[in-house]
């Protein structure tokens, strides 16, 4: 009887250290088959992904920044084109209560440490010892006299000294802030011009307006 008990522990044992070296190898062989695999490569997902992948194929209708818009480069000449193509149109309501909200709420964000709180370039990091003082004033007829589009297009773009925002703010919140541009420049007495912007200024003030605009090296 002990040396039955003594053959099969034996037996056990040999067993157990067979399967213990040929672990790796079985292991091995069972990750090639796909059904076997599935523990080593289980679908989890990265901090940064979305819990549901889109599946392939598919095409988005829509993106909370808005439309793809084309690449738009920061000169004048491109500028001036895109306010005067299909994009270059403000499709939000002027004097709209919501839009103001929003457009002042990006433009305190964004735009008044250069421009100012009325839009007239004197905001707190412009002056002596600090930014160097080359910021437009948002008031001044060349930029009263600009198209929306063109404004537009400057907030995406940038210009001169000013960086684009074209990634800092969404297509809707980039118009609004154009509409609120604007209000400024109503508080301010100036008029907004309703025509298409041709990048010219009327009235005497034009070339001392241009002067300044061209001094200051930034574009609105």
């Amino acid at each position: 009887m002990r040396e039955s008990r003594t053959r099969a522990r034996a037996v056990i044992a040999a067993g157990a250290l067979a399967l213990a070296t040929a672990c790796t190898p079985m292991d091995d062989m069972l990750a090639s088959v796909p059904f076997f695999a599935f523990l080593r490569e289980a679908p989890s997902l990265d901090p940064w992904e979305a819990p549901r992948t889109m599946p392939p194929g598919a095409v988005p209708f829509s993106s909370p920044v808005g439309e793809a818009l084309p690449p738009l480069q920061p000169t004048v000449q491109a500028l001036e084109a895109y306010a005067a193509g299909p994009f270059g149109v403000n499709p939000l309501p002027a004097g709209d209560s919501a839009v103001l909200a929003t457009g002042r709420a990006m433009y305190e964000r964004y735009c008044f440490v250069c421009h100012g709180t009325a839009g007239t370039g004197d905001g707190p990091v412009v002056g002596p010892e600090k930014f160097p003082p080359l910021v437009t004033n948002l008031t001044l007829p060349l930029s009263v006299g600009r198209s929306d589009g063109y404004l537009y297009a400057v907030v995406r773009a940038g210009r001169g000294l000013m960086p684009p925002y074209g990634q800092r703010m969404t297509e809707r919140e980039r118009w609004s802030v154009v509409h609120y541009v604007r209000e400024l420049q109503r508080q301010g007495g100036a008029a907004p011009a309703a025509a298409p912007d041709t990048g010219a200024v009327a009235g005497p003030d034009a070339a001392a307006a241009a002067a300044a605009d061209t001094a200051q090296g930034t574009e609105d």
